[in-house]
């Protein structure tokens, strides 16, 4: 297989500022990614397998918080209740 060359390219987001995003380590937080649309489906096969597996081990680490953070998200909010006279029901 060719020895692949990358360059440097410009994705969506890229002009944002990141340099007040930085981990204590001094790298940033957050990485602007574009997805090529050179890959072969080999490689693009590497990717997704590589994603599913970071899948995974988010799961593994946060389960439970990512179980309560989306059960809370769907969760419709307060139900007013409506107070209807017996006298006003329509039947």
């Amino acid at each position: 297989m060719a020895k692949r060359t990358w360059k440097k390219r410009r994705h969506r987001g890229a002009d944002l500022d990141h340099r007040q995003s930085h981990h204590a380590a001094g790298r940033p937080l957050t990485v602007p990614l574009g997805v090529p649309l050179t890959w072969t489906p080999e490689e693009a096969l590497a990717v997704y397998e590589l994603i599913d597996d970071l899948r995974d081990l988010i799961v593994a680490i946060y389960q439970t918080r990512l179980l309560d953070l989306t059960r809370r998200q769907r969760q419709s909010g307060p139900i007013d209740r409506i107070h209807i006279d017996d006298d006003d029901l329509p039947f």
